[in-house]
């Protein structure tokens, strides 16, 4: 990969390689919350938190979730989110701007989707629906 940083390398077989490794994803990461903490819809959730920490936890859930070289260490997702009434709304919402902050950073449209649909598998924890399915 170039030195540029905003290129992503297409040929690795990692999405988290392919997002720019770290430097990308915390770019990804930082760019979705200035969006985030600026929507109204998602603000609230965010007025009494320390906002250097939920990046910092979202990254290394991030990297994690996309098989980085980081482990999740953070609480429980069910456990974090309980009781703050976020909605299947909520977490769209959530995942439009971390497929718009992608798509900035020159994400390919596979790898938004394919990010977008690992995301998907924790809907349920964080909005505390029930899957019916299993």
């Amino acid at each position: 990969m170039s030195g540029d940083s905003e290129e992503m390398d297409r040929d690795a077989d990692v999405l988290f390689d392919r997002l720019g490794g770290a430097e990308g994803v915390a770019a990804i990461v930082n760019d979705m919350y200035s969006h985030i903490f600026a929507d109204e819809q998602l603000a609230p959730f965010f007025r009494n938190v320390d906002r250097d920490h939920i990046r910092r936890m979202q990254y290394q859930f991030l990297a994690s979730a996309f098989d980085g070289p980081v482990e999740y260490t953070g609480a429980e997702l069910r456990e974090i989110h309980a009781g703050l009434g976020v909605t299947g709304h909520h977490f769209a919402l959530f995942c439009g701007h971390f497929a718009a902050a992608m798509e900035r950073a020159g994400a390919a449209q596979e790898d938004v989707d394919t990010a977008l649909g690992r995301l998907a598998t924790y809907k349920d924890k964080i909005t505390g629906d029930t899957n019916v399915d299993g």
